[in-house]
């Protein structure tokens, strides 16, 4: 199985912007003017309401109601959710920021956090959050998992207050007439930024019979809060070594779509644009349409 595949797999199968008006920025205080209330969630559970008074890569300074100043250091800091009187429903964050569409980052599923992901209804995935750094799921075919199943696990760890890295280890298998053809991708990331807007690059290799590919697979995603119920998601993949194959001389996908954030779950709508060039190749440019759904389960 070759790269080539891996792409296939990974995504046929499912087929500056102004930021400051929504999120306070890491080192910036919040405009005071307007005085929104956010919730602020930590990593042990607990839920704080009220102003962010001041907020830096080093702690946050929240005005609450009942407990008055509170402060709390950014890196026990899980995300903050704006609640806007001026706009129905408030302002949701990007609730599943480990990964972009089917590319994971660097951010680490929440601890305890069990989620769930549907790509074009047939391909369901599950992820679950075993302590801060360290994440585990499994990809199948809805209707029959035993047409198609990966099993991953991805460690990541913070460098800084705003640089993540990690790796990803995945390993997919899928059935062609009667047989099972299963193949292992490890891939390095980094992520810049925060939960809410971000860059990552990846790079990473098949691994089959106990040898690794020489030919290596490049991943570039941009994560962008683009207003108070939508995020701007960009993943792209590269393939390039020596060479993919004598058919193909460049493989790659490009996308582009829109998270809708909602409290509890996120819908996305996107398109897909492989790139593949070679001397036999008669159409190298199409575009596939994508849809997904997710769903952070419990509280």
């Amino acid at each position: 199985m070759n790269y080539l595949l891996l792409i296939t797999l990974l995504v046929l199968p499912f087929a500056g912007i102004a930021q400051d008006e929504y999120y306070p920025k890491s080192g910036q205080s919040v405009k005071q003017p307007a005085s929104p209330a956010y919730i602020i969630v930590l990593k042990d559970g607990t839920e704080l309401r009220g102003e962010i008074l001041r907020q830096d890569s080093v702690e946050a300074v929240i005005r609450t109601r009942n407990l008055g100043e509170v402060r709390v250091k950014s890196e026990q800091i899980i995300r903050m959710e704006r609640q806007d009187s001026k706009e129905p429903g408030g302002t949701y964050a990007n609730l599943f920021p480990q990964t972009m569409r089917v590319a994971p980052t660097a951010f680490s599923a929440e601890k305890g956090r069990l989620y769930y992901r549907n790509y074009y209804l047939y391909i369901s995935q599950f992820e679950y959050g075993v302590n801060d750094n360290w994440s585990v799921g499994a990809t199948f075919y809805s209707f029959l998992p035993t047409n198609l199943f990966s099993l991953t696990t991805k460690v990541s760890l913070p460098v800084s207050s705003r640089v993540r890295v990690g790796i990803n280890a995945q390993y997919a298998a899928a059935r062609f007439d009667r047989y099972l053809e299963g193949i292992a991708y490890v891939q390095g990331i980094v992520t810049t930024g925060d939960r809410r807007n971000n860059t990552t690059y990846g790079l990473g290799a098949t691994v089959s019979n106990g040898r690794v590919s020489s030919n290596l697979v490049g991943t570039f995603g941009l994560v962008r809060k683009v207003s108070p119920k939508l995020t701007f998601i960009s993943e792209n993949f590269v393939l390039f070594g020596n060479g993919v194959n004598r058919y193909v001389s460049f493989a790659g996908v490009l996308s582009g779509g829109i998270r809708f954030d909602r409290r509890r779950h996120a819908f996305d709508l996107a398109a897909y644009i492989p790139l593949v060039f070679g001397p036999d190749v008669d159409t190298p440019i199409t575009v596939i349409p994508y849809g997904s759904y997710h769903l952070r389960i419990g509280q």
